[in-house]
């Protein structure tokens, strides 16, 4: 809730830690506590409430008043966990002889003054408490949701009213539409259905749903069109449907409660084939509702909802998934607003370097392109670069602009507070960037953006937040299309420009670019600060001291700043920087005593310091991947608050891990190198992800890391590999049984002797992505393993095949997205593998008819990598079945991409 309510989502619970016991503070200190703590819950309140309203609509007194209880509330942590911070140090001294007891009474001493500091400030923040609520009753804060404008108008409503000709690109969308609306035999179209048409803001939903009822809405007895938007009143709601269908009914229903609305129109749609369009629903109460009065006459009756949350089209019921404008239809409408559809501009002539990069820019929004073609209709054509330079529109005022962002505005301030900071915090990132999912939700995490809730881990919540977000289009979640790769997340444009503004008007972030473009107040301390690319030189004038987060992305300098110019540095990140002058200098790395996450990925560091893990005590992620680092430092087993650890190939890990008993999440290779790894690993209780890879293993080595992996019940991804290829044969896994909640499972170099008994849909319901290699598999584990019901990414090694083929079933893998096996696969039937897109398997010279892709098969597909055994045939059959094969790709509607690897083949004339 940071952005809301500055630090107070994060200082109010460290508040209640210290009315605790073991601190040990006098009644008299425990008290003004109490009264501060609950001054600052009623601030966090109020500016919750100031969050939810529109900041061009709020008060400038009270943007002033907002402004500064946030920095104040991040004055008072600072100054709080420094204290903490000390106090934490002392408690770990142990004393061991006469100078340790000379230094434990020292330490009592030290610990008083500390507690008394303790006192001193929390009279000193009281007394700024207190002025901060004189100024919060002077200015009426409680009214000032009620005192927001009304008179603003709702900029999506243009969209209705859009002439048909001005319209590019929706004519295919329109046939789907309705094609969806009316598919089925003819008992099922006689049935009330409702089709849900969902999507990123700025799509075009509104004018396609528009267009389809304007279009169909003669052949239904009648109909209506009925916006929506945020926080309806559901009452006005029914009684716009009621206009919409019959305005005297609307007249006699003024004083009707909304049960009685709601019989009111079953009873005016009951013998009545209608067709209703509620556009942009945000909500699952609200369809719900709606539904009730929506009665089926058996006649054909339809529904369109226009929605942009997914798991409200899913309650609909049919999803349509509204799809960017194409590469052509996103030209002809940026020319088109830009030229005003003028038959004399040559539109090719026109399409060259800057317009494609812009438009690639725009991702096929139509509401982003329209907007970058209002900016460019009164500029000169050797203008246009400039703007292309300086989207998304942050350095532009434009009329339509500022609608474009007040589109997307509705979707941020329906978000809880909590995601409302989450999305704000992606400002860190510079434009066009992907980001790892894992990663991020760490970065969540040590930013104090997820709150520690009894019972909930912190990175699951982490992660519901993030799903909610993705359910929302307000982030693109990529999912992995084939076996290692990593769910990544992106951003268009238009959502970074939106919350990059919303960030500069709260300081949330400080960015500093290549074009020296500084997003931030002037009048604040920088608490957030991102550097975004190239060479930007660092600013000696920018005050580091309070800056709790440094994140520079492709940051090439001659030096570093300082880690002595950070005094509550919590967030450390430096991704694929470069630095010529004294490297990247961490020597002074250990006084960052507050700091929660380091990363240094792809960034070259010499190594850490040696004593690291007992001065950071606070460390919860460090993630060296790619940093060149060899060795990590002995002292790394001592951070027992360390959550997350990540190095890559060539980063030796020689310690022992048993008392990293909060780590989570664990990718490291040479873990073999670390004393008592295998037997210890069953200490870390609380892991869930555990990426590792050995350079040597023996069976008995093995025996103890399935033992172990047996206490680990809260794994949901178990990827075990060597560094070099060595092949062994054990039956160990046999003894182990999987935690329900296993998502992925890749066991690289580990041949087992057959398909562990298991490995079925009972036991790992969730299991998505799976790597396997065994000895021999038979028909039935193919088909055990081809209902695993979330299955999508599936690499299988066969090493013995007593079956060389498998012919799917219409029932098997309906989810794989990603096929890679050495046995032939053969698909019979219509629709077989429906959401295959990559596919790599065996295939034999003499059964091309049956492994070639038939149009019904694979609708999806993409790519397919055949194996082709030629062991038995002539070089002229060879080049016959290869040609067939590539035959069927021709034929095939989606074309996929297609190689032939020739194995046992001596011809010269291979492929």
């Amino acid at each position: 809730m940071e952005f809301a309510t500055g630090a107070m989502g994060s200082l109010i619970p460290k508040l209640g830690e210290l009315l605790l016991n073991e601190y040990n503070l006098k009644e008299t200190v425990k008290k003004g506590i109490r009264d501060l703590k609950a001054e600052l819950e009623t601030m966090q309140a109020a500016l919750e409430k100031v969050s939810n309203v529109p900041h061009d609509q709020v008060d400038s007194q009270v943007k002033i008043w907002a402004n500064e209880v946030r920095e104040l509330s991040f004055v008072i942590e600072d100054s709080l966990d420094s204290s903490m911070v000390q106090i934490e140090g002392l408690e770990q001294t142990k004393p061991l002889s006469f100078k340790g007891f000379i230094k434990k009474t020292r330490n009592k001493v030290t610990k008083f003054k500390i507690r008394h500091k303790i006192a001193d400030d929390i009279k000193d923040v009281k007394t700024q408490v207190r002025e901060v609520k004189e100024r919060y009753e002077r200015y009426k804060i409680s009214d000032v949701v009620a005192n927001l404008a009304t008179t603003t108008v709702d900029p999506r409503l243009l969209a209705m009213y859009n002439k048909v000709s001005e319209l590019v690109g929706i004519d295919k969308a329109n046939d789907e539409l309705i094609e969806r609306l009316f598919e089925g035999d003819d008992l099922s179209r006689t049935k009330l259905k409702a089709v849900s048409v969902v999507g990123f803001g700025g799509l075009g939903k509104t004018t396609l749903a528009k267009e389809v009822y304007d279009k169909i809405n003669k052949s239904f007895d009648c109909g209506g069109f009925v916006p929506m938007g945020r926080n309806p009143d559901r009452k006005k709601v029914l009684k716009d449907i009621l206009l919409e269908l019959d305005k005297q009914l609307y007249m006699d229903a003024s004083t009707m409660d909304e049960r009685q609305l709601i019989n009111q129109l079953r009873e005016f749609l009951a013998d009545k084939r209608y067709l209703i369009v509620i556009d942009d629903i945000w909500d699952i109460p609200t369809w719900e509702l709606i539904k009730c009065a929506m009665v089926d006459s058996c006649s054909g009756s339809r529904i369109i909802i226009t929605t942009r949350i997914c798991g409200v089209a899913e309650k609909v019921g049919g999803v349509y998934n509204m799809k960017p404008l194409s590469d052509e239809n996103s030209k002809r409408l940026f020319f088109s607003r830009i030229f005003g559809g003028n038959p004399c501009i040559n539109i090719d002539n026109q399409y060259d370097e800057v317009p494609s990069k812009i438009l690639w820019r725009c991702g096929g929004v139509p509401l982003s392109i329209i907007t970058i073609a209002s900016l460019l209709a009164g500029k000169r054509r050797e203008d246009w670069h400039e703007v292309y330079d300086s989207i998304g529109f942050g350095h532009e005022k434009n009329e339509v602009v500022e609608n474009t962002r007040k589109i997307l505005s509705f979707s941020y301030y329906d978000l809880p507070f909590c995601l409302k900071t989450c999305l704000l915090h992606l400002c860190i990132f510079p434009e066009d960037f992907s980001f790892g999912k894992e990663s991020l939700i760490w970065k969540w995490v040590a930013e104090g953006l997820i709150p520690d809730i009894p019972g909930t881990g912190l990175f699951q919540l982490g992660e519901s937040y993030l799903n909610e977000l993705v359910n929302r289009n307000m982030i693109q979640l990529v999912e992995p299309c084939r076996i290692g790769d990593l769910s990544v997340c992106r951003l268009h444009d238009m959502v970074l420009d939106l919350i990059r503004t919303l960030s500069s008007q709260v300081n949330f972030i400080t960015i500093y670019d290549k074009e020296q473009h500084i997003t931030s107040s002037p009048t604040n301390s920088v608490r957030r600060l991102a550097i975004h690319g190239g060479s930007v030189k660092h600013n000696p004038g920018m005050e580091m001291q309070h800056v709790r987060s440094f994140n520079a992305t492709g940051w090439q300098n001659s030096r570093m700043p300082s880690l002595l110019s950070f005094k509550v540095l919590r967030v450390l990140i430096m991704y694929k920087c470069s630095f010529s002058m004294g490297g990247s200098n961490l020597e002074h790395l250990r006084k960052l005593v507050q700091l929660r996450y380091l990363g240094l990925v792809c960034t070259h560091v010499v190594e850490l310091p040696a004593e690291i893990g007992l001065d950071l005590k606070f460390l919860q992620t460090l993630d060296l991947r790619e940093s060149g680092i060899e060795e990590l430092p002995l002292s790394v087993g001592e951070l027992s608050k360390l959550m997350c650890l990540r190095a890559s190939e060539g980063t030796r890990m020689m310690f022992e891990i048993g008392k990293l008993i909060s780590l989570e999440d664990l990718q490291l290779s040479s873990v073999d190198m670390s004393p008592n790894f295998f037997t210890q690993l069953a200490n870390l209780t609380e892991m869930r992800v555990l990426d590792i890879c050995f350079d040597e293993m023996d069976e008995s080595r093995h025996k103890n890391m399935v033992e172990s992996l047996r206490k680990l019940r809260r794994i949901q991804t178990l990827n075990i590999s060597f560094a070099w290829k060595q092949i062994i044969h054990v039956d160990s896994w046999e003894q182990w049984m999987p935690p329900a909640a296993l998502r992925e499972l890749g066991l690289s170099g580990i041949v087992l002797r057959k398909r562990p008994l298991w490995l079925d849909s009972s036991c790992v319901p969730h299991l998505s992505s799976l790597s396997l290699e065994v000895e021999v598999v038979d028909e039935q584990d193919l088909q055990i393993l081809g209902v695993l019901p979330s299955l999508r990414c599936f690499f299988l090694r066969v090493w013995n095949m007593e079956v060389f083929s498998h012919t799917v079933g219409s029932y098997e893998f309906q989810k794989l997205k990603d096929l890679d096996t050495n046995i032939e696969i053969i698909t019979c039937g219509e629709r077989v593998l429906p959401m295959l897109e990559q596919l790599e398997c065996g295939a034999t010279v003499g059964r091309q008819d049956e492994v070639g892709l038939v149009p019904e098969n694979m609708p999806l597909l993409q790519h397919v990598t055949y194996r082709l055994d030629c062991q038995y045939c002539t070089p002229k059959r060879v080049v016959e079945a290869a040609a067939a094969l590539r035959l069927t790709t021709k034929i095939h509607p989606n074309h996929p991409t297609l190689e032939i690897v020739r194995i046992n083949y001596d011809d010269d004339d291979d492929e």
